[in-house]
Parts: structure tokens; sequence; C-alpha cells
């Protein structure tokens, strides 16, 4: 076992990146998330599945269950007490208790979704780039909010939120399997610290080349070099609510809130190069705006995937976002939501995109 961290300057790095997020959340941005919708009315699940920490018959002594795309995908998808929209904020929240039911092997509760039919190589590129804010810890203090894992195989990379209750703040740890075989060796990395409970922070993973990285706030990540006994090994996505212990408390456990979240595979290429601050829009006035990509192997088509742009504007699958911002977009904070384009290889590339709706002109 080994217990490698960044150097203290990369971990002060990534402390500034998480204290300017919250400013751009809390004072100059916000998401627009519909409060009144399951989570797949905000983001795009048609790629994922979960397993949530209940039986069949709604208890926790049989296998957990695990809930297909087309069950969670859409305005009209599953949501319950493990999985649900916060009326508060729109966050697609997970929540997973210690006394959960469990499945596959694990004996730790999750409430997680797994990128499903998909999986991937690591020779290509693939990243899951989300946004969280762990509210809830178990007496351990650790929650596991994102994964590459192997494919019969244990994951490559693990990131974590480790709340340490005597000091009452946190830190996100990273995890790099060095091998496909369970346990050693491996390596952690303290990707930031200070991180309170209910503090947001984004975690970006990425496969690419056979290296394996993870990063927090845009800090300088943890890297690996693939072994080659990854070779032949397939991949996929994981995020939610991944405990680390469990017990007989039913209000014990891990309670994470995502407010972005997307997968993308930009093979070939590909790549939204349109700039990630939108030119700004005035209330009561057309606007249009084309979103541009470049690489792929052709068929560019769009769609959201975390989020919705300012009401009165609409983002159509050929990359044209138009209408007329309504006057409730006004703010002086701009609005931010995610797209994704995708080639007809089934490549894709996802970014976040940010706007101001100004008042209308006098």
């Amino acid at each position: 076992m080994s217990g490698r961290s960044i150097p203290s300057s990369n971990r002060r790095r990534a402390l500034f990146g998480s204290a300017l997020l919250g400013s751009l959340l809390l004072g100059e941005s916000h998401a627009d998330l519909y409060r009144n919708v399951p989570p797949g009315g905000n983001f795009a699940l048609e790629d994922w599945n979960i397993t949530i920490p209940a039986d069949a018959d709604g208890g926790n002594s049989g296998d957990a269950l695990i809930l297909r795309p087309d069950l969670i995908a859409g305005p009209q998808g599953y949501q319950g007490r493990w999985f649900n929209t916060d009326k508060n904020d729109g966050a697609m929240t997970f929540w997973a208790p210690l006394n959960g039911a469990t499945i596959g092997g694990s004996s730790s509760p999750r409430s997680e979704l797994r990128e499903f039919p998909l999986i991937w190589n690591g020779a290509g590129s693939s990243v899951l780039d989300a946004m969280v804010k762990v509210v809830q810890v178990p007496s351990d203090g650790m929650v596991i909010v994102g994964q590459v894992h192997g494919h019969g195989s244990p994951p490559l990379i693990m990131i974590y939120y480790l709340y340490d209750h005597a000091a009452g703040t946190g830190q996100v740890i990273a995890k790099l399997q060095e091998t496909p075989i369970q346990g050693p060796p491996y390596s952690k990395h303290v990707l930031a610290t200070g991180v309170d409970l209910g503090e947001t922070f984004s975690y970006q993973l990425k496969v690419e080349n056979n290296r394996a990285m993870a990063s927090v706030d845009g800090g300088e990540p943890a890297r690996m070099a693939m072994s080659p006994a990854w070779d032949g090994e397939n991949f996929y996505f994981k995020a939610g609510a991944y405990l680390h212990m469990h017990g007989d408390s039913a209000s014990e456990g891990g309670r994470v809130k995502f407010y972005r979240l997307a997968a993308s595979h930009p093979n070939d290429g590909l790549l939204i190069n349109s700039r990630a601050i939108l030119p700004p829009a005035r209330a009561g006035s057309p606007y249009l705006e084309q979103l541009y990509s470049t690489g792929g192997r052709g068929g560019a088509t769009w769609k959201l995937v975390s989020g919705h742009p300012p009401a009165g504007l609409r983002l159509a699958p050929d990359g044209v976002l138009s209408g007329t911002p309504e006057a409730r977009a006004v703010s002086e904070r701009a609005h931010w939501f995610m797209v994704q384009v995708s080639d007809v290889n089934g490549s894709t590339h996802a970014k976040t995109f940010s706007i101001v709706i100004r008042p209308a002109a006098e």
C-alpha cells in the first residue's frame, strides 16, 4: 500500500479553485435546474442505470434494485426516497443509508448511477465531469462520489469525500488502482483540503491514451500511467453516493447532491470550440447563437446534459440556441447549463456554457 499525496502547493491551488467556484455559484452564476421534475428532467440519463439501496419489496433483505435507463430518463422518470430532485435547488440527490440493500458482492450500500450499456477501453479518451455537494456522511466520514470502474475488475479511479468529524472539515481524495486486482498496489492523492460539509466542488475523471487522471476544481490532477496489466480491460463511469461501511441505522448514511454530470467520449478529435461565455441576451429581445464543434465523424447532434438555458431560450439539435428571454430570467448572475455534441459514431463531448440575461431595453 502506498499513500502518496500531491505537493502542498497543488493542494493550495485546488483550495483556491474551490473558493473561486463557490463565489461563482453563490454570487455570479447559477444553474437552471427545475425543482418540480425527477432528476431525468434536468440531467441526460439515457445512458445510465441506477442502483438503489432497496430490494424489490422496498426492504433491505434482498438484492439492491438496478433500474434501467428507460425507467430513470426524462421528465417522467423514476424518483424516490433514494434518488430525487431537491425541492430547494433542483439538485440531483442520492441517499444511501447504512442499512440499505446491497448487490454485487459489496457489503456497502449505494445510491449510484452507472454508465450503461456503453463500455470503453483506456486507449481512447473518456471524461466524467461533475459538480457536487456532500451534505451528509456516516460515522467513518467517507462517501465515494465517482468512479472509473473496470468491467469485471476493480475501480481504476475512485474519488471520495472524507470528513473529519473532530476537525469539522473534509478532504477530497482520489485512489488510483495500479493493477486490475483489488488491493495493493494503489496510490491515494489528496486533491483538496478544507472542504466543508455542504460545500460545492467539481471533479473530473479522465482516461486517455492509457493514462488515468483525477482533478478537483481544475487543480493539478493526480496522474498514473496505466500498467499493461490493464490492457484488454473495459471500463464505465459511476457517480452518486457509495458508502465504505454498513450497519443497522436507517438514518445514518451518505447524501450527495449533483449540480452537473456529463460523461464524454471525445474520440476522433471531437471538440466543442464555441466560447464558454456566450454573448449576453436581453429580456424581450430575440436571441440567436450558433454553437460549433470540430472533429468527429460528422453528423453533429446537440442536446442538454445538465440544466437548462434561461427561461425563453431553447437549444435545438443543430446547436442553435435561440428564443426570446423572459423577464424572470433577468439576473446580475450568469445562468449556466451543460450541452453535449455527438457524431455519427457515438463520440461525444460536453461543455458548460454561461449567459447573462439583461433587463429589457427602455
